[in-house]
Protein backbone atom coordinates (compact mmCIF):
# COMPACT_ATOMS: atom_id res chain seq x y z
CA UNK A 1 0.00 0.00 0.00
CA UNK A 2 1.03 3.22 -1.14
CA UNK A 3 2.17 6.07 1.49
CA UNK A 4 1.93 8.66 -0.86
CA UNK A 5 -1.69 10.55 -0.67
CA UNK A 6 -3.06 11.71 -4.32
CA UNK A 7 -3.87 15.37 -3.35
CA UNK A 8 -6.47 17.42 -4.97
CA UNK A 9 -8.63 20.37 -4.87
CA UNK A 10 -11.29 19.03 -1.88
CA UNK A 11 -8.14 17.35 0.42
CA UNK A 12 -5.12 19.67 -0.73
CA UNK A 13 -5.40 22.10 2.54
CA UNK A 14 -6.89 19.03 5.46
CA UNK A 15 -3.42 17.49 4.51
CA UNK A 16 -1.72 20.34 4.65
CA UNK A 17 -2.72 20.66 8.59
CA UNK A 18 -1.20 17.59 9.03
CA UNK A 19 0.63 17.40 12.44
CA UNK A 20 3.75 16.08 10.25
CA UNK A 21 6.10 17.90 7.91
CA UNK A 22 4.45 17.93 4.15
CA UNK A 23 6.46 16.51 1.07
CA UNK A 24 4.25 17.76 -1.89
CA UNK A 25 5.14 16.20 -5.69
CA UNK A 26 3.61 18.39 -8.49
CA UNK A 27 3.85 16.02 -11.38
CA UNK A 28 1.69 15.47 -14.50
CA UNK A 29 1.27 12.52 -16.92
CA UNK A 30 2.46 13.47 -19.86
CA UNK A 31 6.07 14.59 -17.64
CA UNK A 32 8.86 11.62 -18.68
CA UNK A 33 10.72 12.66 -15.67
CA UNK A 34 8.02 13.11 -13.04
CA UNK A 35 7.15 9.75 -14.28
CA UNK A 36 10.46 8.30 -13.35
CA UNK A 37 10.25 9.95 -10.15
CA UNK A 38 7.37 8.31 -9.24
CA UNK A 39 8.99 4.78 -7.76
CA UNK A 40 11.54 7.12 -6.03
CA UNK A 41 9.45 9.05 -4.24
CA UNK A 42 7.43 5.92 -2.98
CA UNK A 43 10.49 4.41 -1.64
CA UNK A 44 11.80 7.20 0.39
CA UNK A 45 8.15 7.51 1.61
CA UNK A 46 8.67 4.33 3.24
CA UNK A 47 11.33 5.04 4.71
CA UNK A 48 9.81 8.53 6.54
CA UNK A 49 6.94 7.77 8.64
CA UNK A 50 7.13 11.19 10.23
CA UNK A 51 6.75 13.13 7.19
CA UNK A 52 3.42 13.03 4.81
CA UNK A 53 3.57 12.16 1.35
CA UNK A 54 1.33 14.11 -1.08
CA UNK A 55 1.11 14.19 -4.84
CA UNK A 56 -0.84 16.89 -7.04
CA UNK A 57 -1.48 16.35 -10.51
CA UNK A 58 -1.37 19.71 -12.30
CA UNK A 59 -3.07 18.63 -14.97
CA UNK A 60 -6.46 18.24 -12.66
CA UNK A 61 -5.25 20.39 -10.29
CA UNK A 62 -3.62 23.40 -12.14
CA UNK A 63 -5.20 25.72 -9.68
CA UNK A 64 -2.99 24.07 -6.69
CA UNK A 65 0.16 24.35 -9.39
CA UNK A 66 -1.07 28.39 -9.97
CA UNK A 67 -1.43 28.81 -5.97
CA UNK A 68 2.20 27.94 -5.38
CA UNK A 69 3.99 29.64 -8.13
CA UNK A 70 4.68 25.86 -9.93
CA UNK A 71 6.06 26.46 -13.47
CA UNK A 72 8.75 23.62 -14.12
CA UNK A 73 7.94 19.72 -13.67
CA UNK A 74 8.21 17.73 -11.59
CA UNK A 75 8.58 19.92 -8.15
CA UNK A 76 8.58 19.15 -4.81
CA UNK A 77 7.77 21.32 -2.20
CA UNK A 78 8.27 20.75 1.91
CA UNK A 79 5.36 22.69 3.93
CA UNK A 80 5.58 23.18 7.32
CA UNK A 81 2.50 24.62 9.41
CA UNK A 82 0.84 25.18 6.36
CA UNK A 83 3.40 27.23 4.28
CA UNK A 84 5.95 26.17 1.56
CA UNK A 85 9.63 25.43 3.52
CA UNK A 86 11.78 24.25 0.75
CA UNK A 87 11.64 23.42 -2.56
CA UNK A 88 13.05 21.83 -4.90
CA UNK A 89 12.55 21.18 -8.84
CA UNK A 90 13.14 18.36 -11.54
CA UNK A 91 14.73 14.41 -12.01
CA UNK A 92 17.30 14.20 -8.99
CA UNK A 93 19.53 11.54 -7.65
CA UNK A 94 17.93 8.73 -4.87
CA UNK A 95 20.75 10.40 -2.50
CA UNK A 96 19.95 13.79 -3.54
CA UNK A 97 16.03 13.23 -2.69
CA UNK A 98 17.10 11.21 0.40
CA UNK A 99 18.67 14.32 1.59
CA UNK A 100 16.67 16.72 0.32
CA UNK A 101 13.75 15.33 2.48
CA UNK A 102 16.12 14.39 5.73
CA UNK A 103 17.06 17.97 6.17
CA UNK A 104 13.78 19.32 5.66
CA UNK A 105 12.08 16.73 8.49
Amino acid sequence: MSRVVEANSSNFDSILRSTKKVFVDFWAPWCKPCLKMNSLIELIADRHDSITFAKVNVEEFSELASRYHISSLPAYVFFSDTRPAQSKIGTVSEIELERFVSQAA
